[in-house]
């Protein structure tokens, strides 16, 4: 039988104050694996079915490819409008800055990856 109603407070024999009033345990909040639909709680940061791990940002090889993207392609593209000079080294580094920039805007939320085990 459930009790709907609050239990009566109870007062100290030693003070003579309200003791306080014992609140029940919070509820487990239970959520789908987005990688393999497992019941798993909502603070894990690994699936407890399949391994796949919380991840927030780039991974290291993302940043490297989006990195040598934009080394390779904004000098190919400068080439293609003034001959090689200075200016193509500087525009190789805008290239690398902007690659990195890619990476990191893409990937800026939170998001489950799977774990090669």
């Amino acid at each position: 039988m459930v009790r709907l109603s609050p239990l009566p407070r109870q007062r100290s024999i030693i003070t003579g104050n309200y003791l306080p009033v014992p609140r029940p345990p919070a509820q487990e909040t239970v959520v789908l694996c987005p990688v393999c639909r497992g019941k798993m709680q909502r603070t894990d940061e690994e699936c407890p079915n399949c391994h796949a791990v919380r991840h927030f940002g780039p991974t290291q090889r993302e940043t490297i490819l989006s990195v040598l993207i934009g080394v390779v392609s904004a000098p190919a593209l400068s080439l293609l409008i003034i001959r090689p000079s200075f200016w193509t080294a500087v525009i190789a580094v805008a290239g690398l800055l902007a690659g990195f920039y890619v990476a990191h805007s893409r990937h800026t939320s939170d998001r489950w990856l799977r774990n090669p085990r």
